[in-house]
């Protein structure tokens, strides 16, 4: 390795392990850019990337939802993209459930660990209960929250990308609707914030599988008593070609043996 390399890595490093203590402290800029009456309701949390052109449909798509108000929390994980998003969102007219919308700036590329940053303030703040986690990627139908809602329960992680495991990662088959699970996703799901309640859900994850924070949630919530369950509800994937799991595939698998969760029933 050059002189060079070795000192961006170090640099990254650093940078890294900086980020972490400040955000698990809650010292991040959650700036609000859109409020539509009082912000209430169910808080929906989606990590930002590389699809900016998606967020009209997002902004659409939560502002239709049926049986809750929604509080839309964006964590962008390419500053970059900043004013975009704030150009886009101040041009949404919200006239439905969507009541506010908050946009975090992330100077470091935390993956979607950024999420858990979030739920975190928001249970530092005294909130309880459940939060929503959709991807950017992921076309959802007007009843997606409360198809989600009705199946969460405390201690509970329901969501719609959910699959059995038998002893490896990619041993795996989809569940049926109510079924009790091995993995749920974190797109698509509604999570107790209870999850990060111990800051040992940032500390013991390890810095190689940071940005394989579906598998370490499902491990971490498991080994705690947690129940995981498949809902039934519409969900479309959209631009696949722009996810980072092409990339993460080998890893995945890695990650899951380390956390030895052989869940042959």
């Amino acid at each position: 390795m050059s002189a060079a390399s070795f000192a961006r890595r170090a640099v990254s490093a650093v940078s890294w392990r900086v980020a972490m203590r400040r955000y698990r402290a809650g010292r991040f800029r959650m700036r609000e850019l859109l409020r539509n009456g009082e912000p209430d309701g169910v808080a929906v949390i989606m990590c930002l990337w590389n699809r900016r052109e998606r967020i009209d449909a997002v902004l659409t798509q939560l502002d239709a939802q049926q049986g809750t108000r929604v509080r839309l929390v964006l964590w962008n994980n390419n500053p970059a993209d900043d004013a975009y998003y704030r150009e886009r969102i101040a041009a949404y007219r919200a006239h439905g459930a969507l009541s506010s919308v908050s946009l975090v700036s992330s100077g470091v590329n935390v993956g979607g660990l950024g999420r858990f940053f979030v739920a975190r303030r928001l249970w530092a703040a005294g909130e309880r209960g459940a939060f929503v986690m959709l991807d950017d990627d992921q076309d959802v139908s007007d009843h997606f929250l409360a198809n989600l809602l009705d199946a969460w329960e405390p201690r509970t992680i329901a969501g719609y990308w959910a699959w059995t495991m038998e002893g490896e990662y990619w041993a795996r088959t989809p569940a049926e609707p109510g079924d009790r699970v091995s993995y749920v996703g974190t797109g698509g799901c509604a999570c107790d914030l209870d999850i990060v309640s111990d800051l040992s859900f940032f500390t013991e994850l390890p810095r190689y599988f940071a940005f394989l924070e579906d598998i370490w949630m499902c491990g971490y919530a498991r080994k705690r008593g947690w129940v995981l369950r498949k809902v039934d509800t519409p969900v479309e994937f959209v631009l696949d070609e722009t996810n980072q799991h092409h990339t993460l595939a080998e890893r995945k698998a890695e990650f899951y043996r380390y956390l030895q969760l052989d869940d042959s029933r």
